[in-house]
């Protein structure tokens, strides 16, 4: 989402092309520093206020890098989160916390206390499956603690200590044991394949037969 360039015709189109297309619109996402930037904190309280037109009320954000690991640098992120939270409760979105590595939300427990400290039924969470293998000791064990919170889940590969998104297929996580971790705490969210490097229409077709593959081993799991 691009706030600033919205106008209510542009909006309009999305919302035209998408049921055009025949497609369900399912999150829209702004990933800003809404931290220090002061410009940036009231653009996002416009993308979320905006959020509801689009068809959807969920909205996957993040916040900033870590600058300086301070008490006060957490307390700033708590309060503009809680300002956030608050607008999100009056136009009834949801807001999908993504931790990603380096940043002062950088990891399940830091995700934890954020949601703890802000108090907001609106604040939940957008799991990265590639943030919890690069960011958790045990990532498991986290998305046993975290996927109760989970609203929509991001889904890509990593090599082991790299930030770069792989296809689904490649890199060193094994996401059949990931998905059926989720599939244990009952997520029945979407999974959204985070393949921003690539031509998602080239490379759709095999990562999701790969995804819907493992799918279909956890549901012959289930029986």
């Amino acid at each position: 989402m691009q706030p600033d360039q919205l106008t209510p015709q542009k909006i309009t189109a999305v919302r035209e092309q998408v049921r055009t297309l025949g497609l369900h619109p399912v999150s829209v996402s702004y990933h800003v520093d809404y931290v220090y930037d002061d410009y940036l904190f009231q653009l996002s309280q416009e993308a979320i206020r905006l959020t509801p037109e689009f068809g959807t009320n969920l909205f996957v954000f993040s916040g900033p890098p870590q600058r300086t690991g301070t008490r006060e640098e957490w307390r700033e992120m708590v309060q503009r989160t809680k300002v956030l939270a608050r607008l999100a409760e009056v136009y009834r979105v949801v807001l999908a916390e993504e931790f990603e590595p380096g940043f002062v939300v950088g990891s399940t427990a830091a995700t934890l206390r954020l949601m703890q400290e802000v108090a907001s039924p609106a604040l939940m969470v957008n799991l990265d499956l590639g943030h919890v293998f690069l960011c958790d000791p045990d990532p498991l064990a986290a998305i046993y603690r975290i996927g109760h919170f989970a609203v929509h889940c991001h889904i890509e590969n990593m090599a082991a200590g790299v930030h770069d998104h792989l296809l689904p297929q490649e890199g060193d996580i094994d996401l059949l044991k990931y998905l059926e971790a989720l599939d244990d705490v009952g997520y029945d969210g979407p999974l959204s394949l985070d393949l921003y490097k690539y031509d998602y229409e080239a490379v759709a077709p095999a990562a999701i037969a790969c995804l819907r593959g493992w799918l279909d081993k956890i549901e012959s799991r289930r029986m």
